[in-house]
């Protein structure tokens, strides 16, 4: 792991956020803005929708994905599904687990954690 700018763990990762799911979603991308520059090897990138990879639709508010990586952007870990963000506290709450490192063991609240999207559901015979 690397340091952040505040002194915290830092560890690389790519965000990928969805915009269109939430036309008010100003304060929480700011808030997610924030975190992302004070990780020194963090990514922003905003894509278009995401339902193949997370089951947004009908839920208000900002989705995401995130994926642990290397500098260089190699995937290390699982993508971890993100959403809904309706607040700047929620948006919040993701910033400092992002600065944090990703820890494992709770420190994202499950209530912001998204559920996958269908596609990438097991069916059942």
């Amino acid at each position: 792991m690397t340091e952040s700018v505040r002194g915290l763990p830092a560890r690389p990762f790519t965000l990928v956020v969805c915009p269109s799911c939430e036309a008010t979603a100003g304060q929480v991308m700011d808030e997610l803005r924030r975190a992302v520059r004070d990780c020194p090897h963090g990514v922003m990138i905003s894509a278009g929708c995401l339902r193949e990879v997370l089951d947004c639709a009908g839920r208000r508010g900002l989705h995401a994905v995130v994926q642990p990586c290397t500098v260089d952007r190699r995937p290390t870990g699982a993508a971890v599904r993100l959403g809904p963000l309706a607040t700047e506290s929620d948006a919040a709450a993701v910033g400092a687990w992002l600065r944090d490192g990703m820890p494992d063991g709770g420190a994202l609240p499950r209530r912001l954690r998204a559920a996958a999207g269908r596609r990438h559901v097991a069916h059942l015979n």
